[in-house]
């Protein structure tokens, strides 16, 4: 079973779209040692009929931002949610896709001070387009970005990532054969296309970004190669242009290798996680940047012939890092949760609701590291929101 956003997301009907998720985060700064026990917070479930979250924003220890979607008509409405230190609340976003039209939020940023940024994408009756939202006077409203395959095809944000007021990044997907990387950055007046590579004549996809610096930066996903296999794609900004590095994929050119998330503290420090079809079976991935090389690191599996992937990670320092995800087969999945204590990934006991539960996204500052996603017990998904401090 394979949980890409791609999939998640584009072109499939609601009744399944509800039935699997992914997610991106990005960097914190927090300490270990505050992180003590994992407890489910209740999130808003606007309908009942198909409500999730996909990621997580966590700029200061009392203020967390969670996105997503919920259903609503048979179509997806975008999902905000803010933690104002006692409980999550419902906040006012934006539907550019209208009533009977899809409109979903991928991925959240946030930094200290600044207005956070929400990304996703909506149909507009022909195609998908690119969606960025910011709270304006209350109510999260839709900011102009660029779909450069038009209004006709494809154009959507799978991750979003900020610094400052003035340079945030948001990556995804675009085009319909061949398939490109999107990336666009925000300069403080505009989003604006920024030039990709893709290794590709097929399919390329970025499901990732993290932003360490204005200067640095690292977008993360997936191109089909020679064989028609996934394998992992990583771009580094360095202050000038996004130039591919050198990746693993521990799992051959032709199998799955896949990367959905990836999070920084430094020049010297990243990490991403996602997938690799290894022995017939869909396992965690993570991959670590030592400041030379990507490497291939020892990652916890639940069973090597039960499914698993991870879908988002948070580095709070070189020796203290989250990933999340889920393990098991439909109609019976679990959470997954992963902890770097600086010599070895562990797994972490966490809350698995229902007859399914995933976590999406994580994300982390200072004393606080949450987690999202949604469960089940049957019918149809609920949010799930799990916190640690």
């Amino acid at each position: 079973m394979k949980l890409h956003r791609l999939t998640r997301f584009l072109g499939l009907p609601v009744a399944l779209i509800v039935a699997a998720g992914t997610a991106a985060a990005g960097a914190g700064a927090a300490s270990a040692s505050t992180c003590v026990n994992w407890t489910g917070v209740a999130p808003v479930n606007p309908t009942g009929n198909g409500d999730d979250l996909a990621a997580v924003a966590v700029p200061a220890p009392c203020d967390a931002w969670a996105v997503g979607g919920y259903v609503s008509n048979g179509h997806f409405k975008t999902l905000v949610e803010h933690w104002n230190g006692t409980f999550l609340q419902f906040e006012i976003s934006g539907n550019p896709g209208g009533f009977n039209q899809d409109s979903y939020l991928t991925a959240v940023a946030a930094v200290p001070g600044a207005s956070p940024w929400a990304a996703g994408y909506y149909f507009n009756g022909t195609g998908y387009q690119t969606l960025i939202e910011t709270p304006k006077n209350g109510v999260w409203t839709q900011v102009p970005t660029q779909d450069p395959a038009g209004p006709s095809s494809r154009n959507v944000f799978f991750a979003v990532a900020a610094t400052s007021t003035s340079n945030a990044w948001a990556v995804g997907q675009y085009g319909g054969v061949p398939e490109s990387s999107l990336i666009e950055r925000w300069n403080g007046s505009a989003w604006l296309q920024a030039p990709s590579p893709d290794p590709s004549a097929v399919q390329n996809e970025l499901h990732g970004v993290a932003a360490i610096s204005a200067g640095n930066a690292w977008a993360v996903g997936q191109y089909v190669n020679g064989q028609g296999a996934f394998q992992t794609l990583i771009l580094r900004w360095n202050g000038t242009a996004w130039k591919r590095v050198r990746s693993p994929n521990p799992a051959g050119p032709a199998n799955t290798n896949s990367l959905q998330a990836v999070a920084g503290v430094s020049a010297s420090s990243a990490w991403a996680v996602g997938d690799e079809f290894t022995g017939g079976v869909l396992q965690p991935l993570i991959e670590h940047w030592n400041g030379t090389a990507w490497k291939s690191v020892h990652t916890p599996t639940p069973s090597l012939s039960v499914p698993a992937e991870l879908t988002g990670v948070t580095a709070i320092s070189a020796r203290d890092a989250w990933a999340v995800g889920y393990y098991g087969n439909p109609g019976s999945l679990h959470t997954l949760l992963e902890h770097w204590n600086g010599t070895a990934w562990r797994r972490v006991p966490s809350p698995s609701p229902g007859t399914e539960a995933v976590l999406r996204g994580v994300a982390s500052s200072r004393t606080s590291t949450w987690a999202v996603g949604y469960y089940s017990s049957g019918g149809p998904v609920q949010t799930l929101a799990v916190h640690c401090c």
